[in-house]
């Protein structure tokens, strides 16, 4: 939220620079008075001068004044806003969030960025802008009201040319808005694959969403362009014109000698004058109704779907897990529920090491995401020594996970940082002892600054078993009693993925472990299995037991073996 306080101090000295720019209209009509009296007084005349000067000074420092606190107003309601949406999204539901980083990037730091435009500029232009004209409409009023009515036809017309634009905009602005998202987003998407692009030379092909969003974009400015043109055009022409029926009719008045020639200056000065500042009060509302299309996006990044925090609870009595008849279903465009996982029950003893295999898409990965709660059931429940996981508080439960994922993520910054993202309150002998059980030691002693080398956003500079092996070091700092491991050693070749294989082995010591693998001689010696197809547990035991029975497991296994003899040929 605003400053109020200095919102409105912005505002009221806003409107005290509009009745500073009319106050030298004013001296100046009473320097004509003197000067058409029989004996001008020179004191008067000097003073009145003086009063044209001082208010012109004041109205540039009342002005000055606008734009500082206005600035400070906006840039301290973008700070509040950004850290409250950044905080939210501390406690969101990850799942709510994926493959949305386009707009929340946009919601966050464009959307929330037009604040300190809106309140330094928009707010107070508005406002004063009106406050002037009501301001003048009365001067105007006060000289002749014969003069005033003929300038309240010209704003009659305009106001109505005006209400034409308004009616005709919100629906194309937040058309405009939405394809301005749209084209960023697939400008990142684009940017993000064009490694991937390049490589199967499809570079012409697939910039054809990029394209298209950016030429919705034209034509949509050009039907708003269409839309508004000839009501703008009558518009400006009433608010920068109302001398076209002030003029006439004052110099009629004038010629009927009912209108004196000062009145009749003066009024030619403020008539002038009048209608002007509404021009500001229209050019405001594009902003406005600009802000509010994005604020419908920041609103909905604050409508993201969080976790409950839910009150303190006893610790867990052991590490055990359990599914019990859990079901997951993911919403489709069209608002039809897909079920993912339908009435899976099993359990994980404290201590044991079980793994999960089937065809892709079988609902494995779902598996994982859902004990580490990335995101929530939609039947059954989860367990940790016999708590349902939804009423564990978030610091109590991510004490007691470590997940490391198929494609290790990176931040900006040193390997050591990204280690001590786990616990930065590690010690060193701590950290040493992570970087060596996760077979870090060797890779920091081919790189000059060991763990002190900074690596890019996403790990670039490292191999992806390099990456790997900082992902273990995290999970072994963390020294989580449970242990969820998403394809560990998926993308790696087969000399990366033996060492990390090592190092997760002195890892799964102990713990409580949830591995989910496609390479079934890696799961040969786990406690048990599960197999999932379809959503569905098919089966359950140990790799020699599914091998005896389970017509999933033993296709599976037949490929994996067969796959394992391939060579090239000519």
């Amino acid at each position: 939220m605003p400053d109020k306080g200095k919102l409105a101090l912005a505002i009221l000295l806003a409107c005290l620079a509009a009745l500073l720019e009319v106050a030298p209209f004013v001296l100046i009509w009473r320097l004509a008075e003197e000067a058409r009296s029989g004996s001008p007084e020179t004191g008067t005349i000097l003073r009145l001068t003086g009063g044209v000067l001082v208010a012109v000074i004041l109205r540039f420092m009342a002005q000055g004044g606008v734009t500082v606190l206005g600035h400070m107003a906006g840039f301290r309601a973008e700070c509040r806003l950004r850290s409250d949406l950044v905080e939210r999204m501390r406690h969101v539901v990850p799942a709510s969030v994926e493959g949305k980083s386009g707009q929340l990037s946009r919601a966050v730091m464009d959307e929330v960025g037009r604040f300190n435009s809106i309140l330094a500029h928009t707010v107070p232009d508005a406002i004063s802008g009106l406050f002037l004209s009501l301001v003048c409409m009365g001067l105007l009023f006060w000289i002749d009201g014969r003069l005033f009515l003929a300038a309240l036809g010209m704003l009659v017309l305009g106001l109505g040319a005006q209400g034409r634009i308004v009616r005709a905009a919100p629906e194309p602005f937040a058309r405009w808005v939405a394809a301005d998202g749209r084209a960023t987003s697939a400008l990142i998407h684009y940017v993000r694959g064009l490694a991937t692009l390049r490589a199967f030379n499809r570079q012409a092909d697939s910039l054809h969403e990029v394209r298209d969003s950016i030429f919705a974009i034209g034509k949509l400015a050009s039907d708003i362009t269409r839309a508004c043109s000839k009501p703008y055009s009558i518009f400006n022409l009433s608010m920068t014109v109302p001398l076209l029926m002030i003029l006439p009719c004052g110099l009629w008045f004038f010629t009927r000698q009912t209108l004196a020639v000062s009145d009749l200056l003066y009024a030619t000065a403020i008539g002038g004058m009048m209608f002007l500042p509404l021009t500001k009060v229209a050019m405001c509302l594009p902003a406005l109704r600009t802000f509010q299309a994005g604020a419908a996006h920041v609103q909905a990044v604050r409508d993201l779907p969080v976790f409950a925090e839910p009150p303190a609870v006893k610790p867990a009595g052991d590490n055990t897990v359990v599914f019990e008849n859990v079901s997951y279903s993911v919403r489709s465009a069209t608002g039809k529920d897909i079920p993912v996982l339908q009435g899976i029950s099993f359990t994980l003893p404290a201590g044991s090491i079980t793994t999960v295999s089937g065809p892709s898409g079988s609902g494995k990965t779902t598996l994982a995401r859902l004990l580490a709660r990335l995101d929530d059931v939609s039947d059954g429940r989860v367990t940790i020594g016999g708590q349902d996981i939804r009423s564990i508080p978030q610091q109590a439960f991510q004490r007691l996970v470590s997940i490391v994922f198929q494609d290790a993520f990176l931040f900006h910054g040193t390997i050591r940082e990204n280690i001590l993202l786990a616990r930065p309150e590690a010690t060193e002998d701590a950290l040493m002892h992570a970087v060596e059980a996760s077979g870090c030691a060797e890779m920091l002693k081919r790189l000059p600054l060991g763990l002190d080398t900074p690596v890019g956003d996403k790990g670039f500079g490292l191999s992806g078993g390099e990456k790997q092996r900082i992902a273990i070091a995290r999970a072994f700092l963390k020294d989580s009693p449970i242990l969820i491991l998403d394809e560990a050693t998926a993308f790696l070749d087969p000399v990366a993925a033996k060492g990390v294989s090592r190092s997760l082995g002195r890892l799964m010591g102990g713990k409580t472990v949830l591995a989910i693998s496609h390479r079934l001689h890696e799961i040969e010696n786990a406690d048990v299995t599960l197999i999932l197809e379809g959503g569905c547990l098919k089966d359950k035991g140990t790799h020699e037991d599914l091998l005896a029975r389970s017509a999933i497991y033993q296709r599976l296994w037949a490929l994996q073996k067969q796959s394992s003899v391939w060579r090239l040929g000519g």
